[in-house]
């Protein structure tokens, strides 16, 4: 196969989306695509020939990156860069020695502007705050007046509504919980790579737990395959937010749980049936959070628009089915992770799909 002619690097490199630097071995900066004077602000012309430092948002990352290629290793990490206008924009990034016959002859730098992002984060944060501070507070104003008003009557109509009305309540502050949590679930989420995870270890842990947690539910668990999937510490709250789910929005007074797992060589299948009212199989979507109507409103709270996230991010899906003669079941698919045989396989086949 024959070897593009330089030009068709030097267009490449001119024409990228991402913005890039070149640098040579003093760390003076040789040059820099266009995507690169867009997030810096800066002209070609004005770069060129200019120490690396002119764009420094943080000297430590600087020394950390200056340090790291002396030693002939590539360096990413996250970055803060200063722009000609002052402003502090932020980045993801790598840089690493150009080496050409066994010699370094300078550096590539390859930025990902992640300012908007490092943005809605801040403001996430604050609104945060408000959703747990100032609605609890007011909320808390509402349940005082709908007490005092319960005392000034004694009729029955007046008293049911007030009961109903400190129940929309109830659900309003346990809603603001659960989008905290959540919140909290993915932020710290942020940097976790997916990684081979043994199935049955978070599987038996979060039904053990569930029991503690719903006591008045039978919640029964089959057996597992002995496999690894590709997953990563989310997976236990997609696994808490099936069960949650199978057993808050049961109307029978014994809410039964059944959990089970079938194994399809490539991939597996975990199945969560309930024997509550059942769900609409064409409301899948709205169910899940996937259209645009108002996903807090289905229903079914926040938990399982959380399951069919987290199990996108794994290349997974989710979907409900139904569950004969009564209730529904929520199933989602994992991929097996590379050499993922850890154990017998000790399932009976569930069902075929």
């Amino acid at each position: 196969m024959s070897t593009p002619p330089p030009s068709v690097y030097v267009e490449a490199f001119y024409n990228a989306d991402t913005p890039m630097l070149l640098y040579d071995l003093n760390f003076i900066i040789n040059d820099v695509n266009r995507a690169g004077e867009v997030f810096t602000g800066y002209a070609r012309d004005e770069l060129v020939g200019e120490p690396v430092s002119i764009i420094a948002g943080d000297t430590e990352t600087v020394d950390d990156i200056i340090e790291t290629l002396v030693r002939g290793e590539p360096w990413r990490g996250d970055f803060a860069l200063q722009t000609k206008f002052g402003t502090r924009v932020y980045g993801r990034g790598s840089t690493a020695p150009i080496v050409v016959d066994g010699k370094t002859k300078g550096y590539v730098a390859v930025f990902v502007d992640t300012t908007k992002q490092q943005r809605y984060a801040s403001t996430s944060r604050v609104l945060s705050r408000l959703l747990r501070h100032d609605l609890r507070n007011e909320l808390n104003l509402m349940y005082g007046y709908i007490d005092r008003a319960a005392t000034k009557t004694d009729d029955p109509d007046a008293l049911a509504s007030l009961r109903k009305a400190r129940q929309q309540v109830e659900q309003i502050v346990g809603r603001s919980d659960q989008v905290r949590d959540l919140r909290d679930l993915l932020e710290q989420s942020y940097d976790a790579e997916s990684r081979p995870v043994r199935l049955a270890e978070v599987l038996e842990e979060r039904v053990v737990a569930a029991r503690k947690q719903f006591p008045e539910a039978d919640i029964s668990l089959g057996q597992i395959p002995g496999v690894r999937v590709y997953a990563d510490d989310l997976l236990s709250a997609a696994f808490d937010a099936l069960i949650e789910n199978a057993v808050v929005h049961n109307d029978k007074e014994v809410p039964e749980v059944e959990v089970d797992v079938l194994d399809r060589q490539t991939d597996v299948v975990v199945r969560v049936r309930d024997n509550g009212p059942g769900v609409p199989l064409e409301q899948e979507d709205l169910i899940f959070g996937r259209e645009d109507v108002d996903v807090v409103h289905h229903g079914t709270g926040l938990g399982l628009f959380l399951v069919d996230s987290i199990v996108s991010n794994y290349d997974g899906t989710a979907w409900v089915e139904e569950n004969e003669p009564e209730g529904a079941t929520f199933a989602i698919r994992l991929q097996h992770a590379s050499d993922t045989a850890v154990g017998e396989n000790v399932s009976e086949p569930i069902r075929e799909d």
